[in-house]
């Protein structure tokens, strides 16, 4: 109940997302207005005010206008300029036939004043206190000299104490609606903005902690391989030696250049850059280049890779970025498993998703740090050929997975093995999405 409360109050005044603060105030301020104004009709006309009874039928039609003016067509400043106009001019006509300083037309002008101020941007404020001040004092003044001119219209003591009593009943509930709607707008604005400062705070810790360790990274392989020139040129090296050197540089350039290509890849998609192509592919074709490319890399460090994905499964995913995903995975895994392990890619259909499993038998992961492996708050880990990694590639993984509408997952046991499971949905009916080949 209070769920369809909040979000029938959100829908009559507006939402954050698609209106601003002043906004919000603004249609809050013409709801209770328009009652008012409705309820005032009726009140008036009770007590033998008919003139005023009549004069608030186009008032009410002119705020649900504003209203609509603001809510509808986003024109908030033109909104607020014709309520503010209008809100004046009726004040005159209510003071002048509602019996002047001797009913509750004051008080109702100081209703107005407050809505405006609540309203209005910074700059006006102080020109519409000076016409709230200037109009007010004119009115006292010619009441003064003309009192003829502003009678008391009430046709007893009764009606005039029931009218005061009625102002100040909906002046009350006015003001407590309107600063409640300020007061929790300002509360949701201020949580908001401390909870982007916290994100940012954590975003820039984590750059630059990975910036960080980018620099010392890149500075070694690069390093290497100028030392390296520089012997060459200089000193005659033996066949055995040289071929030891570029074997070792070999696998320095080939982990530079995959964390080259997850650092513009992670770069990509903080700089909201990355455009994520959901199309019908056929899991087993889509991977198999990766898979045989991954397999090659495995053997050299003396692993086993089998490729157990099951044919003609059909998911809906980007294929650049399922490549990047499994790639990232199975490099994962065959630096953490030493030479004689094995590494199984296969498939399972699960309801309306697939999941990919890529399991290995390396040194497992300790339970305390799921929570950060998808993260850049993961401590830097060394493979079993001291193979140096700072998690960059998970974290592409978990993002690129989320993008695609999918999960990812672990499963692990220390010193027996790790399990990462990606979850992505399966391809409806193939008349809906065309079929995807790499």
């Amino acid at each position: 109940m209070k769920k369809d409360t909040m979000q029938f109050w959100t829908k009559l005044m507006g939402s954050p997302d698609t209106h601003t603060l002043e906004a919000i105030i603004f249609h809050t301020a013409c709801v209770f207005t328009a009652l008012l104004f409705t309820c005032s009709i009726v009140f008036n006309y009770l007590i033998g005010l008919y003139t005023l009874s009549m004069l608030l039928i186009p008032a009410v039609f002119s705020v649900c206008f504003v209203y609509y003016l603001s809510k509808f067509k986003y024109k908030l400043n033109a909104a607020i300029t014709i309520f503010c106009t209008l809100g004046n001019l009726l004040f005159i006509a209510f003071f002048l036939n509602n019996s002047g300083i001797n009913g509750p037309g004051l008080v109702v002008y100081l209703l107005f004043f407050f809505l405006v101020i609540s309203i209005v941007p910074k700059n006006q404020r102080f020109l519409w206190m000076a016409v709230n001040i200037i109009v007010a004092i004119s009115l006292i003044i010619f009441q003064y000299h003309y009192p003829e001119l502003v009678p008391v219209n009430y046709k007893d003591d009764l009606s005039r104490h029931l009218d005061l009593s009625y102002v100040y009943f909906f002046t009350l509930i006015i003001i407590y609606f309107i600063l409640t709607s300020i007061i929790t707008s300002y509360n949701r604005e201020r949580l908001l903005a401390e909870k982007r400062a916290e994100q940012l705070e954590i975003a820039n810790q984590s750059k630059n902690k990975l910036f960080s360790i980018l620099a010392h990274d890149l500075r070694s392989p690069l390093n290497s391989i100028q030392s390296f020139l520089e012997i060459s040129m200089e000193v005659e090296i033996e066949e055995d030696e040289k071929r030891t050197i570029n074997s070792s540089l070999l696998k320095e350039t080939k982990y530079t250049g995959q964390m080259l290509i997850n650092l513009l890849s992670w770069s990509k998609t903080q700089m909201e850059g990355v455009n994520v192509r959901l199309t019908r592919l056929d899991l087993a074709r889509a991977l198999e280049s990766t898979l045989l490319l991954q397999t090659s890399l495995a053997e050299e460090k003396g692993l086993i890779l089998t490729n157990r994905i099951q044919h003609n499964v059909h998911v809906i995913a980007d294929s650049d970025m399922m490549e990047l995903i499994i790639r990232n995975l199975i490099n994962n895994a065959i630096k953490f498993t030493p030479p004689g392990g094995i590494i199984t890619v296969s498939s399972e259909i699960h309801g309306q998703e697939c999941w990919i499993r890529i399991e290995d038998t390396g040194i497992g992961i300790a339970k305390k740090d799921y929570d950060n492996i998808f993260s850049l708050h993961s401590e830097i880990t060394y493979g079993t050929n001291k193979e140096k990694g700072v998690g960059l590639g998970l974290v592409l993984c978990k993002e690129f997975i989320t993008m695609q509408h999918g999960r990812i997952w672990v499963e692990s046991t220390l010193n027996v093995g790790t399990v990462f499971f990606v979850s992505i949905n399966l391809s409806p009916r193939a008349d809906l999405f065309p079929l995807h080949l790499n």
